[in-house]
C-alpha cells in the first residue's frame, strides 16, 4: 500500500503472554500516540488510525514473528 512508517522511536509497546491450545506466545500491540494514563490496566485499542498502530504475534519457542497486523485508515 506504499503507506509511510512513523519514525521507530515514536512507538510505545504493550507485551501480553497468550496461550494457543499449549503453545505460548507473546502478543505485541504498537502505537505511536503519547501512551494513555490507562496503558499499564489494558490494551490500547484504537479503530483506523493506519500504520501508527500495529499488532503481532511472536512465538519464542522459535523465535519467529507472525500475523502482523496494521490497523485501517478512514
Amino acid at each position: 500500500q506504499h503507506l509511510k512508517l512513523p519514525r521507530w522511536s515514536t512507538y510505545s509497546f504493550q507485551y501480553q503472554e497468550q496461550l494457543e491450545g499449549t503453545r505460548r506466545f507473546i502478543f505485541v500491540n504498537a502505537f505511536c500516540i503519547a501512551p494513555p494514563g490507562y496503558v499499564r490496566q489494558r490494551f490500547v485499542m484504537v479503530l483506523d488510525g493506519g500504520p501508527c498502530f500495529f499488532q503481532v504475534k511472536f512465538d519464542p519457542q522459535i523465535k519467529q514473528f507472525s500475523q502482523l497486523r496494521f490497523n485501517g485508515s478512514g
